[in-house]
């Protein structure tokens, strides 16, 4: 199971005994913005974000990635309140993804919510919310996927994920490589179009390279 922002938050308050009140006493954030941090509504950043590694006594990266040393923030040599750098991509939708030219093309990219780069993806990629079961259940729906756009159809092997946009539209499929063209193929077998070949209107928008998860409640029973 993957490990997600909400959960390693969750984690290191129990280990420490530190509750939401404490959290809204020493002024980190309100009893909303708590609670959707705890529920992976939302994603701490900027001044929080800071605060709350503070409180945590984490690195600030490693509540976003669960990379690091959890305790590598704490020398006595280090200032707390130095902010660690990450890096955030906007989600657009799918909308904008299937006008997608460059960064430089989507509208209102100041408006779209922000999430921190996963490790490895370039400076210009973005995030798209999994819609549908086509990709079941590998990808849930609701899951926020990393697209890294600079890539081009060549670089990109049988089996990985990408995004296509063909007349406007954009869909999230594997890629399948042959001597005679290139292939879309969701990973639901129980998907009605297990094949989609790609025509010269198709165009590359990006390679998929990591995913944020929302976080999930299960049933036990």
């Amino acid at each position: 199971m993957i490990e997600s922002v909400a959960d390693r938050i969750d984690k290191r308050m129990k280990e420490l005994k530190i509750k939401q009140v404490d959290l809204i006493n020493k002024k980190v954030a309100s009893k909303g913005t708590i609670s959707l941090w705890l529920s992976g509504g939302s994603i701490p950043s900027g001044d929080r974000l800071v605060k709350l590694s503070n409180e945590l006594k984490v690195d600030a990266a490693w509540i976003l990635t669960g990379q690091g040393d959890i305790n590598s923030r704490f020398d006595n040599n280090v200032e707390l309140n130095q902010v660690v750098t990450v890096t955030y991509a906007p989600v657009i939708s799918w909308v904008q993804a299937g006008s997608f030219t460059d960064m430089d093309s989507i509208n209102n990219l100041a408006e779209c919510e922000k999430l921190p780069l996963v490790p490895g993806a370039g400076k210009k990629s973005f995030y798209l919310e999994v819609r549908g079961l086509s990709n079941a259940p590998y990808f849930e729906e609701g899951e926020k996927i990393c697209i890294d756009p600079d890539y081009q159809l060549e670089d990109i092997q049988t089996g990985e994920m990408v995004v296509v946009k063909c007349n406007n539209t954009a869909t999230f499929k594997a890629l399948i490589s042959e001597p005679d063209g290139y292939y879309l193929k969701p990973l639901n077998p129980n998907w009605a179009e297990q094949v989609i070949p790609l025509n010269e209107d198709c165009i590359l928008v990006g390679k998929y390279v990591g995913s944020f998860k929302p976080a999930r409640k299960f049933s036990l029973s």
